[in-house]
C-alpha cells in the first residue's frame, strides 16, 4: 500500500501571514513591487528576484543580524484552530511536508506549531550572524517539482494560483483560505479555519 503524502503551502495556510517576504519587507519599510513585476513578466529569474529582495533590506538598514529575523518571526502566528490540525498530524502515519516559496526565517515558524517532517523553502545566508545574501530553492510556481520527488498518494493544500503546479502534481488538491478561484482543484474551503481543513483531511483519510 502506497504511503500518503500531505503537502502544505505555508503562507496563508499553516501561518496567517499571506507572504513571509512581505512580512519582512513591511518590517524594514521597503517595497519590492518593481522586482515582482519583472519576475512575473519573466524578465528576471527567481534567483535574481530573491537577490533583489535581500538587497532591498541591506540597502535600507546596512547590517542585519539574525536576531532581527527571530524578532520578526515571533510576531507570525498560525491560522485559527491550529491545535486541531496539529493533533491530526501527530496521529497521521504518512509523510507530512511543507513546500513554500517563502523564506526560511519565517517559514520555519511552523515547527513551533506543527509536526512537519520536511520543510522546503528559500533560505537566507548569514556570515558571523549577519545577513549576506539569499538562495532560491523553491520557485513559487514550480512546487510540483519538489512534490514529485516523493512517492505515494499525494494530497496538497494551497491558497493561491502560485500553487497550481503543486495541485496538478497531486492526487487530490484543496484550495484553502484563498481570495481567488482556481479551476481543477478538488475542494475549496473559503475560510482560514484549520478545523475545517482538518475535517476535510480526516474525511479523505
Amino acid at each position: 500500500m502506497k504511503e500518503t503524502v500531505l503537502a502544505f503551502d505555508v503562507d496563508g495556510v499553516l501561518l496567517s501571514s499571506k507572504s513571509s517576504w512581505s512580512t519582512i519587507h513591511n518590517y524594514f519599510g521597503v517595497n519590492n513591487g518593481d522586482s515582482l513585476r519583472l519576475y512575473i513578466e519573466n524578465r528576471i529569474s527567481y534567483d535574481e528576484f530573491v537577490e533583489r529582495d535581500v538587497s532591498l533590506w541591506l540597502q535600507k538598514k546596512g547590517r542585519i543580524h539574525y536576531n532581527d529575523f527571530l524578532k520578526i518571526s515571533k510576531d507570525v502566528i498560525p491560522n485559527p484552530n491550529h491545535e486541531v490540525l496539529s493533533e491530526f498530524l501527530r496521529k497521521f502515519s504518512g509523510k507530512k511536508i511543507a513546500i513554500s516559496g517563502g523564506v526560511d526565517v519565517i517559514v520555519n515558524r511552523i515547527k513551533d506549531f506543527y509536526p512537519i517532517d520536511d520543510v522546503h523553502s528559500n533560505k537566507l545566508i548569514f556570515k558571523d550572524g549577519y545577513l549576506v545574501g539569499g538562495k532560491a530553492y523553491v520557485e513559487p510556481s514550480q512546487k510540483g517539482k519538489i512534490l514529485r520527488s516523493y512517492d505515494g498518494k499525494k494530497i496538497s493544500v494551497g491558497d493561491s494560483s502560485w500553487d497550481r503546479d503543486m495541485f496538478s502534481n497531486s492526487d487530490y488538491s484543496i484550495l484553502f483560505n484563498s481570495d481567488e478561484d482556481i479551476e481543477g482543484v478538488d475542494l475549496i474551503i473559503r475560510n482560514n479555519d484549520l478545523r475545517d481543513l482538518t475535517r476535510a483531511l480526516n474525511d479523505l483519510l
